[in-house]
């Protein structure tokens, strides 16, 4: 009978996340606690593949979200093919609600996780991934502070276990995680407004996920800055936080015009072809009733009819951001993570999508 990792933790009375990190060669583990692991392995005759111990520090899960955003599918598939040219296993998990596949890569010996998303993750060995630039700093719940000047600690975001300050609540050490970049999407949302204000739009509505902490930092960021913010009580009627879709996009549009919004900013690409259907099926016409402008690029975005306006980031800026985060991470040579994480700001592609306001 095949003996499993459950198996194993069963044996020794300790956690399969404990096991994981005595195979792995990962963590703080106490030396009777990983005794009576190894002496278990041992006696129940547990064998992990050759290949994956051999290569335990050189496999790296790099994780897009279960409803990736394109310019993060590019980001995951240039930081690929740069860890395949340095000789790392690269498995490609998706980031689903309860990690499953995330965790079945650590238990197989991914030494690393990777993600160009916003969310800190609870897992047992590192991870690297972005943090928007408005966010506050993780801190750690013990041990030293940790400072935007060094942002690592010894309870700090990259290699312990739990959670970290504000990001990701109480809990997790702070040198358990790597910011790569901090990437301004929520400036980009300035880029936006000054855009719109400039043609005249004065009712701007916000389409955002309705979860996520970038789409909670989205709608702080819309309130702080709206064009009407000193003038109207009406801005939180002008967002809809709706599923990440195309249905959620649709939605959305017809709750922002009947608020009498003439434009929109949305943030996610399903979202945004959801928009440009909800005005057609009104018989009615971008950009002359409704200008919108999307987060992120891709070939799609200039064949919505009208091309929509979009905040383009530069994909492969963060693909080497997180692989810098990589080799800081695995010690390996070339380029390593700056003390001060990079700031990337979004570029305004003024497109047909964005008009005057009509009077």
């Amino acid at each position: 009978m095949r003996v499993r990792l459950e198996d194993v933790a069963e044996a020794a009375g300790v956690s399969v996340t404990t096991v994981s990190r005595v195979l792995g060669g990962r963590g703080t583990v106490a030396a009777a606690t990983r005794t009576r692991v190894l002496d278990a392995v041992r006696d129940l005759g547990y064998d992990r593949s050759t290949l994956l111990h051999r290569q335990a520090a050189r496999l790296v899960a790099v994780c897009a979200p279960a409803q990736p955003e394109h310019w993060q599918i590019e980001v995951c598939r240039s930081l690929s093919m740069q860890l395949q040219d340095a000789g790392i296993i690269a498995a490609t998990p998706f980031l689903d609600e309860d990690i499953a596949e995330v965790r079945a890569c650590i238990d197989a010996g991914a030494a690393l996780v990777v993600t160009p998303t916003f969310t800190p993750l609870d897992v047992d060995v590192p991870v690297v991934r972005f943090a928007e630039a408005t966010a506050a700093w993780p801190t750690a719940t013990a041990g030293p502070e940790v400072s935007p000047a060094s942002g690592t600690g010894s309870a700090g975001s990259a290699s312990g276990t739990g959670r970290a300050g504000p990001e990701a609540g109480a809990g997790r050490a702070v040198d358990a995680e790597r910011i790569a970049a901090r990437v301004d999407l929520s400036g980009g949302m300035s880029l936006a407004f000054e855009h719109l204000h400039a043609l005249g739009h004065r009712r701007i509505g916000l389409v955002c996920n309705d979860s996520g902490a970038l789409a909670e930092q989205l709608k702080n960021r819309f309130r702080r800055e709206h064009p009407m913010r000193d003038v109207t009580d009406r801005l939180d009627e002008w967002i809809a936080a709706v599923p990440k879709s195309h249905s959620g996009g649709i939605a959305a549009a017809t709750q922002l015009r009947d608020a009498t919004c003439t434009a929109v900013i949305v943030q996610s690409a399903l979202q945004l072809h959801g928009v440009f259907a909800a005005v057609r099926r009104r018989r009615l016409a971008i950009p002359r009733d409704l200008s919108v402008v999307g987060f992120g690029d891709f070939s799609t975005m200039r064949y919505t009819n009208p091309p929509a306006t979009v905040l383009r980031l530069d994909n492969q800026a963060l693909a080497e951001a997180l692989a810098a985060g990589v080799r800081s991470v695995l010690g390996l040579p070339g380029r390593q993570l700056a003390s001060v994480p990079p700031t990337l700001r979004p570029r305004l592609l003024a497109r047909q999508s964005t008009a005057a306001a009509r009077t």
